[in-house]
């Protein structure tokens, strides 16, 4: 069956805060009591690191690198029993001088495995190269960052068309044998729905210039858009002098909340 309990968060450009959006949605997820985890696709050189974001890097526990599924299938209960926990999320970071990128099989098998044991599963896909390949991310329902300027939202627009575009594709493919020297990555369910756009605002824009309104944002993209995170100089500290994510402005909290409560209603699960 298709895992209908897995979520992915991705952008079209860096520097937007997509990881710490996961991290703090996962959270969130948690504090609903909800069983959480927060898994880093992020799978490129320079990538990854959702554990040092965390400050939770020198924690004992699995990362990718230690996840092997040569037959395409992991022990769900087992790898959660490994991995590394903030504020009640378990993490499944990816350290990129650690040991190889995991095949498109091994993120399959680690995803799907625990989602049959996690109420939820937030996946940050980061540029989304990672829900091309996998079929359990190309299911699943997503949510795009998109920084609110001109450039982030036309980004954004290109992003959301790729995703949709990726998924028929990826539906197509499913209808047809594998081709010789091909490897078959079959969709079990239909490709999931862009489910919310979350807009952030730029944390280097003049006073007064640069940033695009909501309903210029709502108007172009064609479609409902939440936010805005706001720029969060505490936040922004506490990351870059390695302590983690701790306390979280309240009008951002807010729009957290709202996320949350699109993906319980989404994924069919309870507070």
């Amino acid at each position: 069956m298709p895992c209908k309990n897995v979520v992915t968060l991705s952008c079209a450009s860096g520097g937007v805060g997509t990881t710490t959006l996961a991290a703090l949605l996962a959270r969130e997820l948690s504090h609903r009591d909800h069983d959480c985890a927060l898994v880093d696709a992020d799978i490129r050189a320079g990538g990854g690191c959702v554990d040092v974001l965390l400050g939770i890097e020198h924690e004992t526990g699995s990362r990718w690198h230690d996840v092997h599924a040569p037959l395409g299938q992991l022990d769900g209960s087992a790898l959660r029993r490994q991995m590394p926990t903030w504020e009640g999320v378990d993490v499944l970071a990816y350290n990129c001088w650690q040991g190889n990128e995991p095949a498109w099989f091994e993120m399959q098998a680690a995803v799907r495995s625990l989602a049959e044991v996690e109420d939820l599963v937030i996946v940050d896909a980061s540029y989304g190269t990672s829900i091309e390949t996998v079929p359990a991310l190309v299911e699943a329902p997503h949510i795009v960052v998109a920084e609110l300027t001109v450039l982030g939202l036309a980004r954004a627009k290109a992003h959301i068309e790729w995703l949709e575009r990726n998924g028929e594709r990826s539906a197509a493919r499913a209808q047809e044998p594998p081709r010789i020297g091909e490897e078959w990555k079959p969709l079990r369910g239909a490709p999931g729905p862009v489910i919310a756009v979350v807009c952030v605002a730029p944390s280097a824009a003049a006073k007064g210039r640069g940033v695009v309104s909501m309903e210029e944002a709502r108007s172009y993209l064609g479609r409902d858009v939440m936010g805005a995170i706001g720029t969060d100089a505490k936040l922004c500290g506490d990351i870059l002098e390695g302590l983690g994510i701790r306390r979280v402005h309240k009008k951002n909290a807010r729009v957290i909340g709202a996320l949350g409560n699109i993906v319980e209603k989404e994924c069919g699960v309870r507070a």
